[in-house]
């Protein structure tokens, strides 16, 4: 009921104000393109959009999306918004925590930057200094802007050793990681692999590799189902592809967008967020577009099952604040806890577990996510603490 009475109420969009002016954000992927504008965009840019004398607000968005080739030939397409960094890091941690150090995103598979809207309005609204920040935000190889794939090499080592080759060619060092479902484990290779580029992290909602073992799975592994999961993945793709499953979807998803909207918010409101309608018919649409990107897309989960990072845990010595909630089924609650009690983060992890919070918290709460994340990046270093588990369970409101 309260999940109901949320999204009744147009919640969280209506307390979505952080943009000058203090407008509620729209709950469409308008509406979510046009909040990253005003926040990032040129003075303007986003008035112009809603007048018709510009682009639409997310062909405004794209635009201002930018282009690396990697030295093995792959183009990389990456948002970098914000104002440049002047402190350095070794400043920045003698301070707090990195106030104002870039963000690096690793983001979740399949999600665009619209969605991390909500989630940056609220972190505008909590943190005085976090417009002061500049924000990296690549896409990953063979998905969207980032084609055509130029080898069939599809891993979460890749994917990290591609976001630190960004994070080297525009010169940042000591980072916050800022890190979503599948960008957890990107992420922490990334630290793992690269400490130099990292400065703390925000892991919401991942596991710490070989996610087949946890995914769907909220009580324990399930007999049998990571090798169920690892053969449908491996057939299954191009089995929906060659009988033309991922184009007939994909038509009537795209011609009848407003339609499939109103069917998906009878069944998202569950979510407890008005964001969600839109949002997951238009992954949807993202993941569908070609059949080249649905069976990358494919590929990509399968790596995440392959992934083995577990053992590399301890040795990852950065502070980190690892966030999760209680009723997400995607990746499960237990999978934070034992990334947290495996980190080797100076003082011990920080966990936050939301007990009404599921796998898509970041649209749910996002306020109380930005809250948290502010006091973990703002507070002062602790130098000489002890490691332990900090935990503190966020009660339900």
């Amino acid at each position: 009921l309260r999940r109901l009475a949320r999204c009744v109420r147009g919640l969280p969009s209506k307390l979505c104000r952080g943009a000058p002016g203090g407008k509620p954000m729209e709950a469409s992927i308008a509406g979510l393109h046009r909040r990253f504008l005003e926040l990032y965009g040129a003075p303007g840019a986003a008035k112009a959009t809603d007048k018709g004398v510009a682009p639409s607000a997310e062909a405004a968005v794209e635009a201002m999306q930018k282009r690396m080739t990697l030295k093995d030939g792959q183009e990389i397409a990456y948002w970098d918004v914000g104002p440049p960094s002047t402190a350095t890091p070794v400043l920045l941690r003698q301070q707090t925590r990195g106030s104002r150090a870039p963000v690096l995103f690793c983001n979740g598979l399949g999600a665009r930057v619209g969605g991390w809207a909500p989630l940056l309005d609220a972190l505008h609204s909590e943190s005085a200094s976090w417009s002061q920040r500049r924000l990296v935000i690549p896409e990953y190889r063979g998905q969207f802007a980032s084609t055509p794939l130029v080898d069939e090499d599809i891993s979460m080592e890749r994917s990290a050793s591609d976001i630190a080759e960004v994070a080297d060619e525009l010169g940042l060092k000591g980072c916050t990681l800022l890190c979503w479902s599948t960008g957890v484990q990107v992420g922490l290779e990334v630290a793992w692999r690269r400490p130099d580029l990292v400065g703390q992290m925000v892991l919401l909602q991942g596991t710490s590799g070989e996610a087949f073992e946890s995914v769907l799975q909220p009580f324990g592994t399930l007999p049998g189902f990571p090798t169920l999961m690892a053969v449908v993945l491996k057939y299954g793709p191009k089995v929906l592809v060659k009988v033309g499953f991922r184009t007939t979807l994909y038509s009537i998803l795209s011609n009848n967008t407003a339609l499939c909207e109103r069917i998906s918010g009878l069944v998202s409101w569950v979510f407890g967020t008005d964001f969600m309608a839109p949002i997951l018919i238009r992954y949807t649409q993202d993941i569908m577009r070609s059949d080249s990107h649905f069976i990358n897309y494919c590929k990509y989960i399968e790596a995440l099952g392959r992934h083995k990072l577990a053992r590399f845990l301890p040795g990852i010595q950065v502070p980190a604040l690892i966030m999760t909630g209680t009723p997400d089924c995607i990746t499960p609650a237990r999978c934070s806890y034992d990334l947290a009690a495996a980190l080797g983060s100076p003082g011990g992890a920080e966990l936050y577990d939301d007990v009404a919070g599921s796998h898509y918290y970041i649209f749910e709460e996002p306020h109380k996510c930005a809250r948290r994340m502010v006091e973990f990046l703002e507070k002062p270093v602790v130098r000489g603490a002890s490691k332990g588990l900090k935990h503190k369970s966020i009660p339900k409101k």
